[in-house]
């Protein structure tokens, strides 16, 4: 009697499932035409409920992140995600009846949301913890394709934003992840970052748009599927009613969709990226209805240019168009472009008659965030090698709210910087600019260069309307101090055309290349800290002692050995109290020190003299193609003390670690990329931070920074970020140099 019951049942929820599933199929020959069109290999597949496998590339939002414990969902696990809704709405249309199953999830974690039985999807979690694209890239080539994945869905964007990271390499990071899955024949699904309730201006919502639109660009580029799940978080504003003032009725959309982030009264720190379940699930059914339907008809499309005017404002001037058989009207909020444009009158009230069009204007300033080293303003910088400014304005019309983008190029010309990262430089560096004309007629003017006190002579140029002038500067490379390693400088190109002047300005740090045995100083964050045009307050708080580091290599090993003078590491018993990170680009020769991604080793100590432990070594931590599991335990270290009184830390690591690398010992053109963070912990027992950026020393820092936080520079793991390491012993007067 009781297997007949639970059978029953099971033929209950079986049949269930399958009504729930006839609504929905069969698809329409439109549909048919999207699955055929974009998911190719998937479709087949799935016609025939074959096993279909799925990976995830992303962030902590694809992975299911949430910040407390809720019944409605578990903290963590991708299939409350909306990648997980998303799929499970792929496996209901299909008729897969068991479901979508997680595979290998974490401790506590459930592998699946039904109990039933029959053809499932499998989906793998390859998200990161507060992932950026380029992280992505790593895993892209290293294991994300070793189970041959039918579909890859990627996310990246959020963090980007945080981490500053520049829009052209957040773009190219994107292109290398979707090569690589057409290159394994994957499908692909690329979905924008949400939105993130941070940032500045008087709509804080802006800061991760910049990324939604360029990952559009890239998949319209590659003829790929993007989903933007920002634009369907933006709906949860809702309409206002038209007697408020458009400043107020943004301020209630806004609030609205903060919502989206409310997770109940336990909650003691507001969150600003990760929404709740019922958002989750809201967004990967909208989603997988996209897929199936397109995006929603656009209630208003736009288009618009921008121009530079003086005391660092630019001018934007929309051109709003009604796509409706209705007069629509409402109001229209400006979001901040990152840090780099706030809006200033940010708020517009519209009434446009049906399928006609208003112009709105809007004005952005660029905020000041610094002195350069001449005394100038430094004005928050623009992407440096990117043509459009990418803006971004929440508009309802009474009854919903929707988000608009309007990517436009900023007249009338802007410099972008085609030379940012430099190798083998001798007394002489060529950098190189695309002036880009922003407006439809073409511009004359005079371009000016200077690098610290050498100033070039104005120089005339012409640009074809929406055209693109390459120019350069051949600078005198020189040392200020004579014998140093390691400086920075100002960089900047300025152009004049028709008395109006925008000068776009970026650091240029130089590392003089290494050889075996060198010595090199490592310099204090604070040297970072308080250069202009940084104002960090923790800047002023110096460390005591000073240090530096040799690498040498044989044929079994290279070789790190920091030497720690006047250091103070606290003794902390058991805990660590000396952390090091070490960043190595043992790719081939033809990779090494161009684009690519590192991952660091950490190396930790204790305060008394003693071995000290690597926890992991991450794939591809060598860089792009490093695909092996590798054991910490043969990466080697040890504290020890000197009759000085001064401390050395050694690390090893084997030469069959970096299996790709050629390793021709004695040949300078034989190269690693290298970077070496040492940072003392804070001896209270209370400290915020176990290990404090201001305790830390470092060979060289991948950062224009301001508020602690790289602008629009390489990522920390970015190896193009690294100094060069010659493996050999002959003196070289060559430097590696990054624009910032």
């Amino acid at each position: 009697m009781r297997l007949f019951a639970a059978l029953l049942v099971s033929l209950l929820l079986f049949s269930i499932f399958a009504s729930d599933v006839s609504a929905d199929y069969p698809l329409t020959l439109d549909q048919r035409k999207r699955f055929d069109q974009y998911l190719p290999r998937c479709f087949a597949k799935l016609e025939a409920r074959d096993p279909v496998h799925v990976i995830g590339l992303g962030d902590s939002l694809m992975g299911g992140y949430v910040p407390i414990d809720s019944s409605d969902g578990e903290k963590g696990n991708p299939l409350y995600s909306f990648s997980g809704h998303f799929l499970s709405q792929l496996a209901r249309e299909f008729f897969y009846p068991g479901g979508v199953r997680l595979l290998n999830p974490a401790r506590g974690l459930s592998s699946k949301l039904t109990d039933l039985y029959g053809d499932e999807i499998t989906y793998e979690d390859l998200t990161i913890i507060d992932g950026t694209a380029l992280d992505g890239l790593r895993r892209a080539t290293t294991d994300a394709f070793l189970h041959e994945p039918d579909l890859v869905m990627v996310q990246f964007g959020t963090y980007d934003a945080f981490q500053r990271i520049s829009i052209d390499v957040f773009k190219r990071s994107l292109q290398e992840i979707i090569d690589a899955a057409k290159q394994n024949k994957s499908d692909i699904v690329l979905f924008s970052p949400g939105l993130i309730h941070s940032g500045q201006g008087e709509i804080p919502w802006g800061i991760g748009r910049p990324y939604a639109v360029a990952a559009r660009e890239v998949a319209q580029a590659n003829g790929v599927l993007f989903i933007d799940i920002g634009k369907h978080m933006a709906r949860k504003g809702g309409g206002v009613d038209p007697d408020n003032h458009p400043e107020a009725a943004m301020e209630i959309v806004g609030d609205r969709i903060a919502r989206s982030f409310y997770f109940g009264p336990k909650m003691d720190e507001k969150e600003l990226v990760h929404p709740n379940f019922d958002v989750q699930r809201f967004l990967g059914e909208v989603a997988f209805q996209e897929l199936k339907d397109g995006p929603p008809d656009p209630l208003f499309t736009v288009a618009g240019i921008a121009t530079y005017e003086n005391a660092g404002l630019v001018k934007a001037v929309m051109s709003l168009r009604n796509q409706t058989n209705e007069t629509q009207q409402g109001s229209v909020g400006a979001l901040a472009v990152g840090g780099s444009f706030l809006p200033v009158d940010g708020f517009q009230r519209f009434s446009i008659p049906a399928n006609a069009t208003t112009q709105l204007v809007f004005r952005y300033a660029r905020p000041v965030v610094g002195k350069t080293r001449d005394g100038a303003d430094l004005l928050f910088p623009i992407e440096p090698g990117d043509d459009f400014c990418r803006l971004s304005y929440f508009i309802e019309n009474s009854y919903e709210s929707r988000l608009l983008d309007l990517p436009v190029r900023v007249g009338p010309v802007t410099a972008l910087w085609k030379s940012r990262q430099f190798i083998n430089v001798g007394d002489r560096i060529r950098i190189e600019w695309d002036l880009v004309n922003g407006t439809d007629k073409a511009i004359s003017g005079t371009f000016q260069v200077g690098m610290a006190d050498r100033v070039g002579e104005p120089t005339n140029f012409s640009v074809s309307p929406l055209g693109t002038k390459s120019v350069f500067s051949l600078f005198e490379f020189k040392n200020p101090a004579g014998d140093v390693a390691q400086f920075q400088q100002d960089v900047w190109i300025q152009i004049d055309v028709d008395g109006k002047k925008i000068r776009f300005t970026r650091e240029m740090e130089a590392t003089k290349d290494l050889v075996l045995g060198e010595q090199m100083s490592m310099q204090p964050w604070v040297s970072y800290g308080n250069a202009s045009p940084v104002g960090d307050s923790r800047a002023q708080i110096r460390p005591p002692g000073k240090a530096a580091v040799r690498f040498d290599a044989d044929e079994s090993a290279l070789y790190v050995v920091a030497g720690l003078k006047d250091f103070d590491i606290p003794d902390l018993g058991d805990k660590a109290s000396l952390k090091a990170r070490l960043f190595v680009d043992a790719r081939p020769m033809n990779e090494v020190r161009n684009f690519g991604v590192v991952e660091p080793i950490e190396v930790y100590t204790r305060g008394q003299d003693g071995p000290g432990t690597t926890p992991s070594v991450p794939l591809g931590c060598f860089g792009n193609g490093y695909n092996m599991i590798l054991d910490p335990r043969g990466i080697t270290s040890v504290l020890t003390t000197g009759s000085d009184g001064s401390r050395l830390l050694e690390i090893r690591v084997p030469r069959s670690y970096l299996h790709r690398h050629e390793w021709e010992l004695g040949s300078l053109d034989s190269l690693l990329g290298v970077r070496l963070e040492l940072t003392v912990a804070d001896s209270r027992p209370d400290a915020p931070e176990p290990f404090p950026s201001e305790n830390r020393f470092e060979t060289s820092s991948p950062t224009f920074a301001h508020e602690g936080a790289a602008i629009y520079g390489f990522g920390v793991n970015d190896a193009r970020s690294l100094s060069t390491l010659r493996l050999s012993r002959q003196p070289v007067k060559s430097w590696s140099v990054q624009i910032y």
